[in-house]
């Protein structure tokens, strides 16, 4: 008995999915057949989305989180630099109707203290884990970000001085 992907539950997809990039997904599955093209449109679909120096932000990776903004529950960001390209297409506001935990890793506290406002429109975002770049502010302000939203989990990695 041979086994095919297109024999696996959806179930087992989902948990397959799981384990992989949101985009990587898009590109392997879409257009395969008509039942994996309605998995991928599907309500129950969640997709976590890591974005680094190293991605394209082409016209199908931008028309990919375009429209696939309320199935993405996470975000990992390796930089500033990229948050900053990713920023310049997209805000991270409320249109991200499913996110739960976003990763940013080398932040400046300038940067964050501006995406804080954008932070409190996101309805089920329970996880946030920073870390700074640098600590040109008062942390009492990366704080009041916290108070103000309703996360089961916060992560700040701060640097060393000297």
């Amino acid at each position: 008995m041979s086994m095919c992907i297109e024999n696996l539950s959806n179930e087992i997809l989902f948990e397959i999915f799981d384990y992989l990039d949101g985009y990587d997904i898009y590109k392997a599955f879409s257009n395969l057949n008509i039942r994996l093209e309605n998995l991928l449109i599907s309500s129950s679909l969640s997709m976590k989305i890591e974005i680094s120096s190293n991605t394209i932000f082409d016209f199908h990776y931008k028309q990919f989180l375009k429209s696939n903004k309320h199935h993405i529950i996470s975000f990992d960001i390796d930089s500033q630099s990229t948050l900053d390209k990713f920023m310049n297409l997209f805000i991270i506001d409320s249109l991200f109707s499913h996110l739960e935990s976003l990763v940013l890793n080398s932040i400046s506290t300038y940067k964050l203290l501006i995406i804080r406002f954008y932070l409190k429109s996101l309805p089920y975002l329970s996880s946030l884990s920073i870390c700074l770049n640098n600590c040109s502010h008062d942390l009492g302000d990366i704080y009041q970000i916290i108070f103000h939203l309703s996360l089961k989990y916060f992560r700040v990695a701060v640097p060393r001085h000297p």
